[in-house]
């Protein structure tokens, strides 16, 4: 039979998640004030069709909306903010990532998928899991709420 492939286990702690939690949505508010500052001159000349939808400094407040929002999340969890924030990241990544693929396939020649492909299974799968996990914490604050516990 086929050898038994060993995987790496790991454990994320409550107090990890915090952090990546903490470190992706100033990362989000980061990109937005980079989006909001860049002068319209200074705009990439290789916008995705997505990514050209709406001005550079209306994606920025986005970025910025849903990292602060996110922040406000993570410091009142009787409130789904962090969950919606990560949802909203995770959208928007998949969007970009969408674009920047399209443009790939547009292309003679395949190539430059890196930027569409890190923000696929990075960004994306990240901010998913966060969904998950936060929507998942927030449903048991509620009903440890409903049942008097807290």
């Amino acid at each position: 039979m086929w050898p038994r492939i060993e995987r790496l286990r790991l454990v994320v702690t409550e107090d990890m998640a915090f952090v990546l939690q903490l470190s992706l949505l100033t990362a989000a508010i980061s990109r937005g004030i980079d989006y909001v500052r860049l002068p319209m001159y200074a705009y990439p000349a290789t916008l995705s069709q997505v990514e050209a939808l709406l001005p550079f400094h209306i994606w920025g407040w986005i970025f910025i909306g849903a990292g602060v929002v996110g922040l406000i999340g993570v410091y009142t969890p009787r409130l789904p903010l962090a969950a919606l924030a990560h949802g909203v990241l995770a959208a928007l990544f998949v969007g970009f990532a969408f674009g920047a693929l399209a443009e790939v396939m547009d292309k003679e020649g395949w190539f430059g998928w890196r930027t569409a492909s890190g923000w696929l299974f990075g960004a994306v799968v990240v901010h998913a899991v966060l969904f998950s996990a936060s929507k998942t914490a927030f449903r048991q604050a509620w009903d440890r709420r409903c049942r008097g516990a807290d």
